[in-house]
């Protein structure tokens, strides 16, 4: 009898939770996903990689060892076709014209270091003349003599190759050493103020001669020259270039013709550009018709407006 009477109440209790589970009316359950069965299992493969493989290689060299834009180099000197003429001083004035060389020479030699006359000529005996054993030569004959410390000696003294009379007589053209040269004394006064020619006598003909230089009447028709000895004409000739270019003063065209002629003749050797060096080291300015005697061409006259 109390089974009986107790069953109620719990199916109450039953249906009461059971309609309390169920969604209200009109509402829907919330959706689940159709899950792919095949799919289920994780994928432990690596993505598929879809960019462009990075490329490792060297990048073609497109460039051109040589500027294609860089002047040409020089011609050869026909003087002396196997002259090396590729001096890395004077490449930015390949490929211009005459005028712009000139300029850019004056350039070049202007602003160097003016010396006392006295300095310069005790660096020309001392530091720049003398030869690896010491002595140096007179450039005229060729006698050697040997340095004692003083600006004269055995019996030398300094030549300036354009002479003081025709404007080397101020500083600083006086003590430009690229002009000076060590000589005789005697043989000094004997060329005097004389311009350089050649001369229409030769040897014992001559009022003077030895060694090979000489003094005369011209064979150009000018009145008294000095002849250099061969083997010293070209530096002459280069310094006297050197001069006309640095102080704008105008060569003689007489003169002028026969100092390319001995610049053609006697072309530049490693004693001259030796000096050249040395000069450098002490004045701060070079003959560039020394370095590259080629630019005497480039000019059609020295005549002192470049």
């Amino acid at each position: 009898m109390m089974l009986r009477n107790t069953l109620p109440p719990l199916l109450a209790l039953l249906v009461l939770f059971v309609a309390c589970a169920q969604p209200e009316a009109g509402t829907l359950p919330p959706e689940v996903p159709d899950i792919d069965l095949t799919d289920a299992a994780e994928d432990t493969s690596e993505p598929e990689d879809t960019s462009e493989p990075e490329d490792t290689s060297e990048p073609e060299d497109t460039s051109n060892p040589e500027d294609v834009n860089a002047p040409p180099p020089p011609e050869p000197w026909p003087c002396d076709p196997d002259l090396d003429l590729n001096d890395r001083r004077y490449r930015h004035l390949n490929g211009l014209s005459d005028a712009q060389i000139q300029r850019g020479l004056l350039n070049m030699v202007s602003g160097h270091i003016a010396l006392y006359y006295s300095t310069a000529r005790t660096h020309l005996f001392n530091d720049i003349e003398p030869y690896d054993d010491g002595t140096i030569e007179c450039a005229y004959t060729g006698r050697i003599t040997e340095p004692d410390g003083t600006r004269e000696p055995g019996g030398f003294n300094t030549e300036h190759s354009w002479p003081q009379s025709r404007g080397a007589d101020v500083e600083p053209p006086k003590s430009d050493i690229h002009h000076l040269f060590t000589v005789d004394g005697g043989v000094n006064s004997v060329r005097s103020n004389h311009p350089y020619g050649n001369t229409s006598c030769s040897g014992s003909a001559c009022p003077w001669h030895q060694n090979g230089s000489q003094r005369g009447p011209s064979a150009d028709g000018r009145d008294t020259v000095f002849e250099v000895r061969p083997a010293f004409r070209g530096n002459v000739a280069r310094a006297m270039f050197y001069f006309a270019l640095r102080y704008q003063m105008p060569i003689e065209a007489r003169e002028e013709a026969v100092l390319r002629q001995w610049h053609c003749e006697d072309p530049p050797d490693d004693y001259e550009l030796q000096r050249n060096d040395l000069i450098q080291m002490i004045q701060s300015n070079r003959n560039p018709f020394i370095d590259r005697p080629d630019f005497v061409d480039n000019f059609d006259t020295f005549d002192g407006d470049y």
